[in-house]
């Protein structure tokens, strides 16, 4: 590893944009001249960092810092263009056949704007599964649908979007109310579950109501790692408070009883809810 000559530093500097990040990641993956730590990543070693920049830009979308939303796409782009560099110094492929293939498929996927022969009147949503589908059992094996859905992603997610293709076939609650009742019906097994003491069957049970709400969160265009993640944060905030007023006054915790913890928490919830005690 040495430092880059002040000739190959401006002609770097002149770069901008997506030139100029490709070419500082070659230089770091340089075989001779780059850095340690850049020429042993590969594939797997990268993954990891991958999720964490993904949560780190939701994090920053959510709280709507804006200059935080740049610099997190700037860190995740990061990861797209250093693994593409691992891949192409493998002879795999590179960072322009990434974004050539991205393009084919958003243009493939959507007929009803780019392609002039497409006739179906149906809706894009509908239209991006169907051709989905076709092109992942081209060639291949043909899988049921469900079975598409990646095993190794988030179980939240993985469950959404088991529901997602499921309604995109048609297989779907006709409203709200429907769901909210299986939701109390699931709820009901969940308690004769608790009643027979039955931890097998209070597992399935709990499952059962978990599935059921992301449905629910589902219909209502609701992204339900989304809605857990501001319930933690609001649990969070609130806990904090209570936390914060019990050291002020000098109180001790094991000395609480669960009615104090119980108005405790109370004062600080109707605080945030604006509600005059």
């Amino acid at each position: 590893m040495k430092k880059l000559s002040d000739e190959k530093l401006k002609e770097l500097n002149k770069l901008v944009s997506i030139s100029k990040i490709r070419k500082v990641i070659q230089i770091l993956r340089d075989p001779i001249d780059g850095c340690p730590w850049d020429l042993k990543q590969d594939y797997n070693s990268l993954a990891p960092y991958s999720i964490e920049e993904v949560y780190e830009l939701v994090d920053a979308i959510e709280s709507n810092d804006i200059e935080e939303i740049k610099k997190e796409l700037g860190d995740l782009l990061l990861q797209v263009i250093l693994i593409s560099q691992v891949a192409e110094d493998n002879g795999d492929f590179n960072f322009d056949d990434v974004a050539n293939e991205i393009s084919k498929k958003i243009i493939r996927r959507h007929p009803q704007i780019f392609d002039k022969n497409y006739k179906e009147n149906d809706l894009p949503q509908e239209s991006w599964e169907k051709i989905k589908k076709l092109e992942k059992n081209k060639g291949k094996n043909a899988k049921n649908i469900l079975d598409q859905v990646e095993k190794n992603i988030p179980t939240l997610l993985r469950s959404l979007k088991i529901q997602k293709k499921a309604a995109s076939l048609n297989f779907d609650w006709e409203n709200e109310t429907q769901i909210l009742n299986k939701i109390d019906e699931e709820i009901h097994e969940l308690k004769d579950a608790f009643k027979l003491n039955d931890k097998k069957m209070i597992e399935e049970e709990l499952g059962d109501v978990f599935f059921t709400i992301i449905n629910l969160s589902r219909r209502l265009n609701l992204d339900p790692e989304q809605s857990l993640r501001k319930a933690n944060n609001k649990f969070t905030t609130r806990f904090n408070e209570m936390e914060n007023f019990i050291e002020d006054n000098k109180l001790k915790w094991h000395n609480l009883t669960k009615h104090d913890f119980k108005n405790l928490w109370n004062k600080v919830k109707n605080k945030h809810r604006g509600i005059n005690e």
